[in-house]
């Protein structure tokens, strides 16, 4: 697995950020899954590496962008962890109006939190 520098992960991010929130407003779904599937690369890591994880994703919950902010509030329900801040920033998200889109996504991550107890950022194969 690559190993990546904190500095490397939150660039990552704020550009996979930004090119996710102009395809969803652009519908242009193709970009959107293409850096979905690069930000899960790198949350799997985050799975193996706990502490790096949160040293990263504490950045990522102050990032202006609302889809880095997003993802970072779900990368802490999945991993259990800093559930609090991520209800809070998750709560915040869906509250504003101007979100539009995005508030939804936050509010419809925060009703599978409430609904099953646990996230899931991408399917599990079986072993």
């Amino acid at each position: 697995m690559k190993k990546y520098s904190k500095e490397d992960v939150l660039r990552q991010y704020e550009e996979s950020g930004r090119i996710m929130y102009q395809a969803t407003l652009d519908g242009d779904y193709k970009a959107n899954n293409r850096e979905g599937k690069r930000l899960t690369k790198i949350f799997k890591y985050f799975e193996e590496n706990r502490e790096f994880a949160f040293d990263c994703i504490h950045d990522m919950l102050s990032s202006q962008n609302v889809v880095v902010r997003t993802d970072a509030a779900a990368y802490c329900l999945a991993l259990n962890e800093n559930i609090d801040e991520a209800l809070e920033v998750l709560s915040e998200i869906s509250d504003r109006k101007e979100n539009g889109i995005f508030g939804f996504n936050a509010k419809k991550t925060l009703e599978v939190w409430n609904a099953q107890g646990y996230l899931q950022i991408y399917p599990k194969k079986e072993k």
